[in-house]
């Protein structure tokens, strides 16, 4: 089973998790197979990590987990999507924002996923985590 190495801890996969996108991510169109890795200790929160390149992943978060009502108008959107944004980390936690302006969009199906940009959303791009 392959592995990837996060913070010198070894995750596993197998290859039916392995997502794939087309187009790459927004400003890495070299990233075309990663998978999800949970973070027990920080959930929701989970690793969107390459497959191919190392030390080439992001902090991805459901939004639906933490904005009651975040709805992006999507075109083309799957039949049961898994939605993920990605999240900025401040060494402030208060200070950490979610990118709900250019969303993932993951078929669970087919494990085919893309990024998007809402044009005309008021979504923002550094969305302030919900104060709970």
């Amino acid at each position: 089973m392959p592995t990837i190495t996060i913070k010198e801890n070894e995750h596993s996969y197998d290859e039916s998790e392995i997502i794939t996108f087309a187009e790459g991510l927004i400003g890495l169109p070299q990233m075309r197979r990663a998978v999800l890795i949970e973070m027990d200790e920080f959930e929701p929160f989970c690793w969107l990590a390459s497959v191919d390149k190392d030390n080439t992943r992001f902090i991805v978060v459901n939004p639906h987990e933490l904005f009651a009502g975040y709805e992006p108008l999507l075109f083309h959107t799957p039949s049961n999507p898994l939605t993920l944004t990605i999240v900025k980390i401040s060494s402030d936690w208060t200070r950490t924002t979610v990118n709900l302006r250019a969303p993932i969009v993951i078929d669970a199906k087919t494990k085919m996923g893309a990024q998007h940009i809402l044009t005309g959303s008021d979504y923002q791009f550094a969305e302030s985590l919900p104060q709970n």
